[in-house]
């Protein structure tokens, strides 16, 4: 064999070895994807298929899915389309070795128990490294598209969750590859649709290497229709609403283990009543008028609408809970606080003069009744029949 054909046939045989690496490849990352979400604590997952771009850099995940094991709730704790893992190349020409990752279709159902167990919250997990386990460099750049995120609570079915839809954004510079100099570098910026159209914006600025959380972060909510959440009403406070909108925006930020922000509530034209409650006392419909009277006078009767700037400060309780996810228990917490304080005072005093109305209504057939029985008795008296033989 003269040693030209050798080194034909080593060459054939290496690119039989790579066609035949690369046809394996997708299998064995889709092997090792699935091992990593199995290996989860309080988590199981899968993904649907693997398709590699060694063209790139990158491999791209479909149909991946989590759900918490033991969950009472029949939905997935996060699902997608598409994941898309790759370098990038922006910042491989600046000389740095990060990645970027692209969700597609995203769905993230939170979901509030009443304990740990029935809880669906994502804490149990660092789920930033989680991600970084499936590729081997840094995410730098985190983008979502199309996404929807839910969340629920008990008495809340899954159709009558708050849910956000057509939710856009990203994250980036979060290995600081561009230094900014600022102590929160990394930005994001998150747009959506909540409750059936009302617009949402969340945008700031992060450090997702601090030892304790450090961020910045404004939000806004508008034009949210409070008919839309008459079931959370319902639930929580014994209430509908019948119209009126509801507006809100927010500024936090956090360091040191302390977080500091305001919430200011915006209530228009609302006009909420008393449903499903057991019956109360005249004299509580009588003050509850009365602080709705109150509430009205502090009221800007040219835009019909009650407004309140809610300050509220505290400390971050665990600082090994994910940043992310820190950043979400505290502003889910500060948007109910402000709205349960901005629907204080809301009952009308049209409600009030119904529920008096519905009472007197009540007792009214009582007291018809009772002289219905003496007029009948009377009656009886006069009709009565004499002793035999008398008239």
């Amino acid at each position: 064999m003269t040693r030209r054909r050798k080194i034909v046939i080593a060459l054939l045989a290496i690119v039989m070895l790579l066609v035949a690496a690369r046809i394996a490849l997708p299998y064995l990352v889709e092997d090792f994807a699935n091992k990593k979400l199995a290996a989860l604590d309080s988590y199981d997952g899968h993904v649907g298929d693997i398709d590699i771009h060694l063209w790139r850099g990158a491999y791209s995940i479909d149909d991946i899915e989590i759900v918490k094991t033991g969950a009472s709730r029949p939905v997935p704790f996060f699902r997608s389309d598409r994941v898309d893992l790759s370098v990038e190349w922006r910042s491989l020409f600046r000389g740095s070795i990060v990645s970027e990752a692209s969700f597609l279709g995203p769905e993230l159902n939170l979901v509030q128990g009443r304990n740990a167990a029935e809880s669906q919250l994502g804490k149990e997990e660092n789920w930033n490294a989680r991600l970084e386990e499936l590729f081997p460099f840094r995410f730098n750049t985190i983008e979502v598209t199309d996404g929807t995120v839910r969340f629920l609570a008990p008495g809340i079915s899954t159709r009558d969750a708050i849910t956000a839809r057509r939710v856009n954004g990203s994250v980036s510079n979060l290995t600081n590859v561009l230094d900014t100099g600022k102590e929160t570098f990394a930005d994001f910026r998150i747009t959506a649709d909540v409750l059936d159209g009302a617009p949402a914006k969340v945008g700031g600025s992060v450090n997702a290497f601090a030892r304790q959380p450090t961020f910045d972060v404004n939000l806004e909510v508008k034009k949210v229709q409070l008919p839309k959440v008459n079931p959370w009403l319902r639930e929580f406070i014994k209430a509908d609403a019948e119209a009126g909108k509801f507006e809100l925006y927010m500024e936090l930020a956090a360091a040191d283990g302390k977080f500091k922000g305001y919430a200011k509530p915006i209530l228009q034209d609302v006009d909420l009543y008393r449903s499903g409650e057991e019956e109360q006392s005249a004299l509580k419909r009588v003050w509850e008028g009365f602080l709705d009277f109150a509430a009205n006078v502090l009221e800007n009767k040219e835009a019909d609408q009650v407004a309140a700037r809610i300050p509220f400060t505290g400390t971050i309780k665990d600082p090994e809970t994910s940043l992310f996810a820190t950043i979400a228990s505290v502003m889910r917490n500060a948007f109910i606080s402000a709205f349960a304080r901005s629907l204080e005072g809301s009952i009308t005093l049209r409600d009030v003069k119904k529920n008096l109305n519905e009472l007197d209504t009540n007792e009214a057939p009582e007291e018809g009744k009772e002289k219905k029985k003496k007029d009948d008795r009377s009656m009886a008296l006069k009709t009565k029949p004499g002793p035999a033989g008398k008239s």
